[in-house]
């Protein structure tokens, strides 16, 4: 058998790291990388509306995540990153914000959000917030006083035309009016204004979001409405980010991740502004408040860290290096992904299983492709940027499917992801994915989870954590539940599904032995349980730690199984994942004399022999090697 054992990061070291710069230009890194306590992270998401409801009203709360805090702690997890916990107008899940400086009542009070922080920091748990940096709710008191006058405080905080800037904007403007729900349409960049300020209003993501106004990086002087960006306006919009940093700071506060993070300046082709922006907060917060930090939502590492951010987030979206790794190309659909039973099979069916018409199904690319390209984009990215800071890699998120979807939906199929995200350098667990918490279809949208197709709401349904009424997450009647619970391991689990459940007579959303914290506490071979002995052999292992290496071993011929190591020169690890229905061999360099199991989730074999080592891994299994 031909043998290929292959570092791509050595090779693609050597095309890009020649030069120290991590990304395009000429930038001078003035920050020591850190802080220290990212290095062994592991961040875990939750999702506020979801998590776990103290006052029976259908929506968790913060006083609900504080009753949970000993599980969390039991998780082993390094900080908690909440979505957005600020006033909200609740049409795009509280991303339409109305008040910067104070929490959302649904979720309780400041004081509420200061006594978590510290509870939690008292169990060694850092606390993240979510920063919408780039818009506000169009009822916003700021965007209101803007709306009616030229020359008042926050007059320029936004960005008003009276002329839409091209046929273009024409006709998006027009493409969105026509929606029912337009204002929470996501078509063009314009927004029709009913306000005496102008007729027209800039917005960063639904209608409902007007843009704050950060300035335009090469502003058109025939466009009066692009401000440069130091202009007076841009300027003060600068400072108020500074002040939302700094009173949140203040509370004990450890860090934020700032959504649509490299969407701010306008006309910024070349990123050098948007740069320049976010060097300046990074200067000023670790000046400040050192040890805090700044994640983002960017998915561009060579910009998004030399732009100052600590943390950049590896996305599953799209257009992503990863996006094959977990789904199909373009659309959500059932299969077509490298984690897969039938081995990265092309998707035929969508999420409801109806057959995908033959011109949107990808018949040409195959496993191999898929793992090569996301190893060719993971070691070029961590290479490049190692200096700087640190690219994480996530379980899932708010706006994406979920790990069990389609037909990877047993346990076993997710411990194998699982082992995968965990190795990596930077972890961001998704609240629910410890359990193997369900993607759900079908679900109504609640405000504004799903868009343009797209279903967010079915990752966003409420943590299941007993056999109680609501699986444990709220004492409401089950029509008051802020989105219904998934009942049980199903390949389809959609709100028809679960609507006619209860119509035969399902009492409770959920029953023992079904997917809920109760149920796998005690077992050892639970999902649950594999994720904490992951976190916690990470933790013991610096060879795991986001400053470590990633080294792939690829064999185009067999891209089953996944195979790498992670090493911190000292101590070295190898992780072998199978996620087909078929056991799978492979014939590596001569890595270990000695080799030693240190996590195993179904059947694997590593055999060591100076003429070279031996891999064969069964069905769904994932290995964990100390070489």
């Amino acid at each position: 058998m031909k043998r290929t054992f292959c570092m791509l990061a050595a090779v693609t070291a050597a095309i890009f790291c020649l030069d120290a710069q991590p990304a395009p230009g000429s930038f001078t890194q003035n920050w020591e990388k850190g802080p220290e306590w990212l290095r062994d992270a592991v961040i875990y998401q939750i999702y506020p509306s979801s998590y776990k409801d103290s006052d029976g009203n259908g929506i968790g709360d913060i006083r609900g995540v504080i009753s949970k805090l000993d599980y969390i702690e039991s998780l082993g997890v390094s900080a908690i990153w909440f979505n957005p916990l600020f006033v909200s107008g609740w049409v795009d899940g509280g991303y339409d914000v109305l008040d910067f400086y104070r929490v959302d009542p649904r979720f309780g009070t400041n004081n509420d959000l200061v006594e978590l922080v510290a509870k939690a920091h008292a169990r060694g748990i850092k606390v993240m917030l979510d920063l919408v940096a780039g818009h506000t709710s169009d009822k916003h008191p700021w965007f209101l006083q803007s709306s009616q006058d030229t020359n008042l405080q926050y007059s320029d905080y936004y960005i008003w035309s009276d002329r839409l800037p091209d046929a273009k904007a024409e006709r998006d403007l027009e493409t969105m009016l026509k929606d029912a729900d337009y204002m929470q349409n996501t078509t063009g960049k314009w927004m029709k204004s009913e306000y005496p300020r102008a007729k027209y209003y800039y917005k960063n993501f639904y209608a409902c979001q007007p843009a704050l106004n950060y300035g335009y990086a090469d502003p058109d002087p025939s466009r009066p409405w692009e401000q440069g960006v130091d202009a007076p306006g841009p300027r003060a919009v600068r400072q108020e980010l500074k002040d939302i940093l700094a009173f949140w700071y203040d509370k004990g506060i450890d860090g934020f991740r700032v959504d649509m993070a490299a969407s701010l300046v306008k006309n910024d082709r070349e990123k050098k502004e948007i740069m320049r922006l976010w060097r300046e907060m990074r200067e000023w917060s670790d000046a400040n408040y050192p040890d805090r930090v700044l994640m983002a939502e960017w998915n561009d590492p060579k910009y998004c860290l030399a732009g100052g951010f600590n943390v950049d987030m590896n996305l599953n979206s799209t257009g992503s290096a990863n996006r094959r790794m977990y789904f199909d190309r373009k659309h959500q659909a059932d299969g077509g992904s490298y984690f897969s039973l039938d081995g990265g099979a092309p998707s035929v069916r969508d999420l409801y299983g109806n057959p995908w018409p033959e011109d949107r199904i990808d018949r040409n690319t195959t496993a191999a492709d898929m793992l090569g390209k996301y190893y060719d984009y993971m070691t070029d990215a961590l290479d490049s940027t190692k200096d700087w800071g640190w690219f994480a890699t996530i379980t899932g998120n708010h706006d994406h499917l979920r790990f069990n979807t389609g037909a990877r939906n047993d346990p076993s199929q997710l411990k194998v992801m699982m082992a995968w995200v965990l190795t990596m350098p930077l972890p961001i667990l998704y609240y629910g994915d410890e359990i193997g918490l369900r993607s759900l279809v079908d679900l109504p949208n609640v405000e504004g989870a799903n868009h343009n197709g797209k279903e967010r709401a079915g990752g966003r349904s409420p943590m299941q954590w007993d056999s109680s009424a609501n699986a444990g997450f709220s004492s409401c009647a089950p029509g008051d539940i802020y989105l219904p619970v998934c009942p049980e391991w199903t390949p389809a689990c959609s709100y028809p599904a679960y609507v006619e459940w209860k119509e035969k007579g399902g009492k409770n959303a959920t029953a023992p032995g079904y997917i809920t914290v109760e149920s796998q506490e005690g077992d050892p071979n639970s999902l649950l349980n594999w994720t904490r002995s992951l976190i916690a052999l990470r933790k013991a292992e610096s060879a795991f730690w986001a400053d470590s290496e990633f080294k792939p071993i690829f064999d185009r011929e067999h891209p089953y199984p996944m195979v790498y190591m992670r090493t911190d020169g000292k101590s070295t690890y190898l992780i072998a994942l199978n996620p087909t229905a078929e056991k799978k061999s492979l014939s590596l360099a001569h890595l270990s004399e000695s080799p030693e199991t240190a996590l195993l989730a179904g059947k694997a074999l590593y055999k060591a022999s100076p003429k070279g080592d031996r891999l064969t891994i069964w069905p769904v299994s994932a290995l964990v090697v100390k070489l």
